[in-house]
This record gives C-alpha cells, structure tokens and sequence, in this order.
C-alpha cells in the first residue's frame, strides 16, 4: 500500500512529537538539510520526500518504533480528517515563534489549499533550529495519538 506524502509527514510530526530523547545535532542536520531543504525548495518531489523521512527513521529506531504506532493512527484517516486538528496557519506561526511569514508553497495546476497544509506545517518545523523541540510546541497533534490504530497491510 503506498501512503502518501501527507500521511508520512503528518506521521514523522508525530514521531517527532512524541519523541522523548532530542535528536542528536547530527539527526537535526540530517533533518534540516535533507527533509526541510527539499520541503522548502521542491515540495512537490513526494517521492524524495518520503524516501529522506525513511532515512531518517532507519537511523533512529526509537523515533521508528514512534513513527510506526503514528501512521497506525493517521492510515486509515480520510483527507478531510486528516487535517482537522492542524492548528491555522497564524496560530502555527505563534506557536512556532515565527514572525514572518516565509515562502510558502504554491502548488502549480488546481490549487488545493488541504493538500499542501502538512507539507507547510512540516517545512515550518523541520527549518527551525530544533526540529525536535519545535514540533512540541504544536497544539493539536496530541488528539492525533487519541485515534484508535487500524491496521497496515
């Protein structure tokens, strides 16, 4: 079953949310350079996406093991209730301490505001200086983990 770039993204949040030990400033460069550069320079290479968000986990087998239990959360989600507890963009922006609003992504062809919304929350916390200590600070993401897990084929 291939799970899309919001699942997974929304699933790392979670991951990173969760996550009781901080990343190792190895890890967080790894994050920003890989995952937040390519969210914020090509966010519509899903594909790569994906594959640097696996990198990352392999390396990390407790943030994994987080991962794995998130996306029995977020799989069976439909679109619509996938993003129903991601806070507003301006709200985001306060949690995050960010003033200004940076480049956002504005997809090319039919614009889907839903589509794009965990790309964004993700470019916004994995270009902060602390990825891991930043996601902590989202309102919301804790009602994900209140989801029964379905199961993954």
């Amino acid at each position: 079953m291939e799970t899309s770039v919001d699942k997974t993204l929304l699933a790392f949040l979670l991951a990173l949310y969760r996550l009781d030990d901080e990343l190792t400033m190895a890890e967080v460069v790894d994050l920003q350079n890989n995952v937040g550069t390519l969210l914020e320079l090509r966010p519509d290479k899903e594909k790569a996406i994906i594959e640097e968000v696996n990198t990352i986990l392999e390396k990390n087998p407790g943030l994994n093991q987080l991962y794995q239990e998130a996306m029995t959360k977020v799989a069976s989600l439909e679109e619509g209730q996938l993003y129903q507890w991601l806070p507003p963009k301006n709200l985001l922006q306060q949690q995050l301490g960010i003033r200004e609003i940076d480049r956002g992504y504005l997809p090319q062809g039919k614009p889907n505001q839903r589509t794009s919304e965990v790309v964004n929350l993700s470019r916004m916390v994995m270009t902060r200086d602390r990825p891991d200590k930043s996601v902590k600070k989202i309102e919301g993401l804790e009602e994900y983990w209140e989801l029964p897990q379905a199961p993954i084929f």
